[in-house]
């Protein structure tokens, strides 16, 4: 039968995992007697107060752990301050584990033993955003560099590219139309390899078609693809890509149309025109 005695003398000893025991096993016991609900909050105390010094000994570190989870489970009873220096001595005490620490810091982020831990967890980590979901849902951002540049950059390479664009979403309105789409995407590379060099498997995950439009009710299927060239298609090195992506459509069974401006006036208007006449002719 335990008494309050055992728990003072293990207290003397600091045998925080026989006392942890004692108040998982003696819940209803130690509620109903006074004396021993004196000790258990004498031994609580004490163990806030070690807990505030941030003691960082393994064994008194898991078993503050524990106290947290008896709180929890209602076995015994923290005040709200005490909760959190118990909290902030495990955060600082696993700071091995950036990951656990980070867990327990983030219950109090404006102590300044927690904001370093976060500081420090996000140099690693991504930071988590509080959303409505968020039980259900985990939704991060990456922090910021000090030294970082805007180097973000539009998804068309050319203001031409922007103006094929919208012609195309113009002639294919209810379909998806993607630009600078990789050809690893649209394409099932082990049904063609055999029949391409090593050059060509080479330049196959390298390379990327100007535009895809996509079927949205038949599983986003691509149905037609476009280039759209200009005098940069000229060189000789361009040439011989331009026959190896040619190439690799041909194998695919699939038409890739290109599409050259010969007069610089030629504009979006024109581009549709062109487009919708490819597509009557396929249709």
């Amino acid at each position: 039968m335990i008494n309050q005695e055992n728990i003072y003398q293990f207290l003397q000893q600091e045998n925080w995992t026989e006392l942890i025991d004692i108040f998982y096993r003696n819940k209803d016991i130690i509620k109903s007697d006074l004396m021993l609900e004196q000790a258990s909050q004498t031994t609580i105390q004490v163990m806030v107060q070690k807990a505030s010094s941030l003691e960082t000994e393994k064994d008194f570190i898991e078993n503050l752990g524990k106290l947290t989870l008896l709180n929890a489970g209602n076995f015994i009873k923290l005040t709200p301050e005490q909760n959190e220096t118990i909290v902030i001595a495990l955060a600082n005490g696993n700071k091995d584990n950036i990951s656990l620490a980070y867990n327990y810091a983030k219950n109090f982020p404006k102590n300044e033993i927690a904001i370093s831990i976060i500081e420090d967890y996000h140099k690693e980590f991504p930071i988590e955003i509080q959303n409505s979901s968020e039980e259900r849902i985990l939704t991060t951002e990456n922090k910021l560099d000090d030294n970082g540049i805007n180097a973000i950059k539009s998804m068309f390479n050319s203001y031409q590219e922007s103006e094929f664009f919208i012609a195309l979403k113009r002639v294919f309105d209810t379909y998806q139309v993607y630009p600078n789409v990789a050809l690893s995407n649209i394409i099932q590379y082990d049904l063609i390899k055999d029949n391409l060099t090593q050059t060509e498997r080479n330049f196959f995950f390298k390379s990327s078609i100007d535009f895809a439009v996509f079927e949205p009710f038949k599983n986003y299927y691509p149905i037609y693809f476009f280039e759209l060239d200009s005098v940069y298609h000229d060189t000789k090195e361009q040439k011989e890509k331009d026959k190896i992506k040619d190439k690799i459509f041909s194998l695919s069974n699939s038409k890739l149309y290109r599409i050259r401006k010969r007069d610089k006036t030629v504009g979006e208007i024109e581009f549709e025109k062109i487009i919708r006449e490819i597509r009557e002719l396929t249709n």
